[in-house]
């Protein structure tokens, strides 16, 4: 006889959960089948079933009572919930399967049951209102944040899940208990690839924001903060409890040789995500200050972490300003990370307390930029500047000094490392001017500010950060021109063709 679909058997088990209840057995057997397609069909019938189950109360720890006094019901139940254990096992034992798409149906089914047994509680808590399945994100944390096998693909997609403030919560929970636990365990670089997208995905709010951000709950979704006092979206992050696990982790994951590409995200991670929650912030210094004076991308990045430290824990650092103005330099344009420093920068030259003769010194610095940076940079440099000169109206004298027209007159010294000797404050921006001439229309236009008044605000410079050729280009082309302009002296014959065909689009030959 013809074994049953695994549809067949899903609607069997449907029409009678009790005298059909063998068909779980049935679908238990298939997830030891090699083919992808068979295995995939009766995860989804299980998990279907299984849900069903934990809806209509069917899976739950009974109380303790001897065997001879249970009843039928009960035997089921207990029957039932060792299927359910069994089959939560089998389901972690394929985040192992080769296949990528049945690990991850694997780990999206875990997630479901354990969404629908935090509002169906297996298991109670006596004193608990919240019934989150801690133990479930456990096993589920234990099997993904490995130290041999590299999780990273799963991992990443339980980015969607973090946006639930519960499940963030107990995720952070659960890697502060692993990591004390594993404290006298050596990291491997495996371990810490599988810890670090999960670090990178949790965002704890300051305790005083609670008030202010909508509460989005794992057990039910469509909780909000107006809900709240429903027992059901009863949920606080315990901030006191978050904040210690935050620093148990950092404090450990310092501790140890981390990866180049590790090293660069925890100069990027710590300051966004961390700093505000330490209890001792100025512990990080020596991290941030022996990064800050490695110089390349790594200085880069330290940026933000050492001017926290400055700015709120009143960190001295007197070269500050000229580390920074060593990194104005060609190959920041060519950056991976040139839209972060950027705004970065401006972040940093946008205090009061900054004396002006400092601050000529990078205005003056980016107009000498403006000669060698491509192209689509050199309107947001441009911008960049009047936003400086609006900043410190006493740098407007450099918009017109009439003892400075060119390179050979100018008695700014490019080579000098030191700011404040490099004479900015004598010279003009000569270098703007001559981008008047610029060949592209927006980099003239933006240039022309030298011989208007000074807009009233600041630029954005935020949308500039990341232009491509392919805008400029794309902007360009939107640009209407006079009729009989003229391109070349001789006629053309034919004209290049390019794969992506934006010549040909933008001009024709006639």
């Amino acid at each position: 006889m013809k074994p049953k679909t695994t549809t067949e058997l899903l609607r069997d088990f449907k029409t009678d959960k009790i005298k059909n209840a063998n068909v779980i057995l049935e679908l238990m057997k298939r997830l030891e089948d090699t083919k992808v397609e068979s295995l995939t069909s009766a995860i989804e019938a299980l998990c279907a079933i299984f849900i069903q189950l934990l809806i209509e109360q069917d899976i739950k720890v009974q109380s303790k009572v001897p065997d001879e006094l249970k009843t039928a019901k009960d035997k089921f139940m207990d029957w039932i919930l060792k299927l359910y254990d069994e089959m939560h096992q089998k389901l972690l034992c394929l985040l192992r399967h080769d296949a990528h798409s049945v690990q991850k149906l694997a780990m999206c089914t875990l997630l479901q049951f354990m969404q629908t047994e935090g509002r169906n509680p297996v298991r109670k808590n006596s004193g608990e209102v919240y019934h989150f399945p801690k133990y479930r994100l456990h096993t589920l944390m234990r099997e993904l944040v490995t130290y041999t096998v590299d999780r990273r693909q799963l991992i990443y997609h339980l980015k969607e899940y973090m946006k639930y403030q519960d499940f963030m919560f107990y995720t952070l929970m659960i890697l502060s208990d692993m990591i004390k636990k594993d404290k006298k365990k050596n990291k491997t670089d495996v371990f810490m690839n599988n810890l670090f997208p999960l670090l990178e995905q949790i965002d704890i709010p300051l305790e005083e924001e609670y008030n202010y951000k909508p509460c989005k709950l794992f057990l039910d979704p469509e909780c909000d903060q107006e809900m709240a006092a429903d027992p059901v979206c009863g949920f606080t992050i315990s901030y006191d409890k978050a904040q210690k696990a935050l620093n148990v982790i950092w404090l450990e994951i310092l501790k140890f040789p981390l990866s180049v590409d590790l090293y660069r995200r925890c100069l990027i991670l710590i300051p966004e995500r961390v700093m505000q929650h330490l209890y001792n912030p100025v512990r990080f210094t020596n991290f941030f200050m022996e990064s800050y004076n490695m110089g390349g991308a790594i200085s880069l990045l330290a940026l933000q972490g050492v001017f926290i430290l400055i700015n709120k824990h009143n960190l001295e650092y007197p070269d500050f300003y000229t580390k920074l103005y060593a990194l104005l330099e060609p190959n920041i344009f060519h950056a991976k990370y040139k839209p972060r420093f950027f705004i970065l920068l401006d972040k940093f030259l946008s205090s009061s307390h900054i004396p002006e003769y400092l601050v000529a010194a990078f205005v003056k610095r980016l107009a000498r930029l403006t000669l060698v940076a491509p192209a689509p940079s050199l309107v947001l440099v441009l911008k960049f500047i009047v936003n400086l000169l609006l900043r410190f109206p006493g740098l407007k004298k450099l918009i017109h000094n009439p003892s400075v027209k060119g390179m050979e007159d100018d008695p700014y010294d490019a080579s000098e490392p030191d700011p404040v000797r490099s004479k900015a404050s004598e010279s003009s921006l000569w270098e703007v001017a001559s981008l008047q001439n610029h060949v592209l229309p927006a980099v003239s236009k933006v240039a022309g500010f030298i011989n208007k008044n000074l807009p009233d605000m600041e630029h954005d410079i935020g949308c500039h950060v990341e232009t491509t050729y392919e805008e400029v280009f794309e902007y360009t082309c939107k640009i209407q021109v006079h009729d009989g302009v003229a391109t070349t002296f001789h006629k053309p014959r034919e004209f290049f063709i390019y794969e992506d065909n934006k010549i040909s689009s933008a001009w024709a030959l006639v």
